[in-house]
C-alpha cells in the first residue's frame, strides 16, 4: 500500500510592498506593485492570485529564466491557484531587453492558459509585460 506524502504549505512575507487594500480594480494597480521587475536581468514570471472578490490572496515567482526566455508550465500556475483557493490570476513578467511587446512565445502561453483556464474553472485575467 502506498501513502501520500505530507504536503506542507507555508506563506511568507514577500519582497514586494502591497499598497492594494481590498478589491483589485485594474491591471495598473498590480503593475505598480511589481513594476521593479522591469529592471531585473533575468526574465521572471510572477503569478498573482486573487479570490472571487478580486482581493489579493498571494503572489509567487513562478519561474526565473535567462536573458530572453522563461519556461512556463501551466500546471504549476493552476496548482498555485488551487492551493491558494484563488478563482482568478494575473501573470506578470519582464523582458530584460526592455521591449514590452509580447513575443510569439508569450502569445502561445496566453492562448494555452486561456483555453485551460476554462477547463480548470479559473479566470486568467491578464498577462502584463
Amino acid at each position: 500500500m502506498k501513502y501520500l506524502k505530507k504536503l506542507k504549505l507555508e506563506f511568507v512575507k514577500g519582497e514586494f510592498k502591497n499598497p492594494i487594500k481590498g478589491q483589485v480594480r485594474d491591471a495598473e494597480q498590480i503593475f505598480n506593485v511589481f513594476k521593479d521587475i522591469k529592471d531585473w536581468t533575468k526574465e521572471t514570471l510572477i503569478g498573482v492570485f486573487l479570490n472571487d472578490k478580486m482581493e489579493l490572496n498571494s503572489y509567487e515567482i513562478m519561474t526565473i529564466g535567462g536573458e530572453s526566455v522563461s519556461l512556463v508550465l501551466p500546471e504549476e500556475i493552476f496548482r498555485s491557484a488551487i492551493l491558494t483557493n484563488s478563482r482568478n490570476f494575473i501573470l506578470i513578467h519582464n523582458h530584460p531587453s526592455g521591449k514590452a511587446i509580447p513575443s510569439e512565445s508569450d502569445k502561445e502561453v496566453m492562448r494555452i492558459l486561456t483555453e485551460q483556464s476554462q477547463v480548470m474553472k479559473k479566470s486568467f485575467l491578464d498577462f502584463i509585460i
